[in-house]
């Protein structure tokens, strides 16, 4: 009966973090997609560039004002960097001091923020608590300008969580740090208490447990003392967590409780879950089919087609969260999800014809020597700059590159043989090698390079992108066994 009770358990909080993942990120989505729409207004970034032209001023604040009327709670901030002035709708501006601790999320949002960010905070000069949703405002040359913004109050985004909520389990949001943001005790994320000191040992299982946890995954895992169940899941859009724990009755009483009585209202409970099951799986099946279908698309999306939609409705969401499921959000190009989709879509389109497919595997040459060296944020400065080479020196619209994993890069080159694929490989190699980018430690030479594994196969159905990027491998193995900076052909076995 224990065991029954557990796997009833489980399959019930699975499909709690489920719904209630969906539901929260569909609340939170269209309060960020108006946000980076005001971010990217040309006459926004033209004000907080000339915050003294006072006509520039007052037509600016109109078209702010009407952003502020789309958010639920009609909240709207702005902050330019020339003079830190705070402005919202209805409240007197105050300075910024970014250099106390209470405005942390200034320089958080202005210089390490890309797209946007989360933070909970109470700021004393409005006097309230709110979820802020933070962007950076970016001029022409790509430097910040500023933030801009809105604030979900914190007891009306509790609420809108927890009111539909009936699981019987204890529901906790949280973030990387461990903080809880959302539970239906207000004065734990009014303060940021962390869930290892609310929950003890299973906080900090919980917390644990979240290293590695990928976008859509979910992790069960199971409680001692006191014993239950808890089921974590990711909310990438927001860079949270979810977590269901439930804690079940003291093994010694379930055992004296064992009389016919128990048992009979043990064959009602689990009739009861039974049913319940049933609904509730009837219930998620369209869920579980939208997850399924932005899975394919993500793979499958035809970029270009994908851009022109977006254009034609800006405010489509659904669009901008496709966008971070393809995108390494480090480098800006593609991320190794979108590899992995796209090449099957490439493998059957190239195998109706017998057409070529080349594919190179691209590895930084000593880059853990680079970040031992230089440190971890220079290192990802590299990365950037080596994406943006390699994205630069393809030029058909077909042929892609994507980061695979780490220093690791795959370039993929449909219709092309392998005459082709060398010509790209050795483009490639030289455009790295010219940048010069610094490398003291590197034993090849004193700035960046690369090398280069690649293969070109006849594309036949039952290929898999998993034979192209194992046959390019051993050529990037040979080309540092040969003293790198340089790139080696394998033939690909067509049997």
């Amino acid at each position: 009966m224990g065991q029954i009770m557990h796997e009833n358990t489980k399959d019930e909080l699975m499909k709690t973090v489920e719904l209630e993942k969906l539901r929260l990120e569909a609340s939170v989505r269209s309060e960020i997609a108006i946000v980076l729409k005001m971010a990217d207004s040309p006459l926004i970034k033209r004000y907080f560039s000339q915050p003294d032209n006072l006509l520039l001023e007052r037509i600016t604040i109109e078209e702010i004002g009407a952003y502020g009327g789309a958010f639920a709670s009609k909240l709207v901030f702005w902050v330019n960097d020339i003079d830190k002035i705070f402005y919202t709708v209805g409240h007197e501006p105050y300075v910024v001091n970014p250099d106390i601790p209470e405005n942390y999320w200034y320089n958080m949002s202005l210089y390490e923020t890309e797209v946007y960010n989360f933070n909970i905070n109470f700021n004393p000069d409005l006097g309230v608590t709110n979820l802020w949703i933070n962007a950076p405002v970016f001029n022409n040359e790509n430097i910040p300008i500023g933030i801009i913004g809105t604030g979900i109050n914190i007891s009306n985004f509790i609420d809108m969580i927890y009111n539909n909520y009936s699981g019987k389990a204890d529901l906790f949001f949280f973030n990387a740090a461990g903080e809880i943001t959302g539970t239906n005790v207000v004065d734990l994320v009014k303060n940021k208490i962390n869930i290892t000191n609310v929950l003890g040992k299973t906080g900090i299982e919980i917390f644990e447990s979240i290293e590695g946890l990928g976008d859509y995954d979910i992790r069960y895992l199971e409680t001692k003392k006191p014993d239950g169940i808890a089921i974590i899941g990711a909310i990438p859009a927001l860079e949270w967590y979810i977590t269901a724990v439930h804690h079940f009755a003291p093994r010694e009483k379930l055992q004296s409780a064992m009389t016919l009585l128990f048992i009979v209202m043990m064959f009602v409970i689990f009739s009861i879950f039974a049913v319940f099951n049933i609904f509730v799986s009837r219930l998620l099946n369209p869920l579980y089919r939208i997850i399924k279908e932005i899975s394919r698309l993500s793979g499958d999306w035809d970029l270009k087609q994908f851009n022109e939609n977006f254009k034609k409705n800006e405010l489509d969401t659904l669009g901008e969260f496709l966008n971070m499921t393809i995108i390494d959000q480090l480098t800006g190009i593609y991320n190794r999800r979108f590899f992995d989709g796209n090449m099957k879509k490439i493998i059957r389109s190239l195998s109706r014809t017998d057409g070529k497919l080349s594919l190179l595997m691209i590895d930084i040459d000593f880059f853990k020597k680079y970040n031992d060296n230089y440190g971890h944020d220079q290192g990802d400065n590299c990365l950037k700059e080596v994406a943006v080479i390699l994205s630069k020196t393809l030029i058909r619209e077909e042929d892609f590159v994507a980061r695979y994993g780490g220093e690791e890069f795959v370039v993929v080159l449909p219709n092309t043989d392998e005459n082709g694929a060398h010509l790209i490989a050795d483009r490639l190699l030289k455009n790295i090698y010219d940048a010069k980018i610094t490398h003291e430690t590197s034993d090849v030479v004193p700035f960046v390079t690369v090398s280069i594994g690649g293969t070109t196969g006849i594309v036949k159905h039952s290929q898999e992108e998993a034979d192209y990027v194992k046959s390019a491998d051993v050529g990037l193995y040979k080309s540092k066994q040969n003293g790198r900076n340089q790139y080696t052909f394998i033939p690909f076995d067509n049997n």
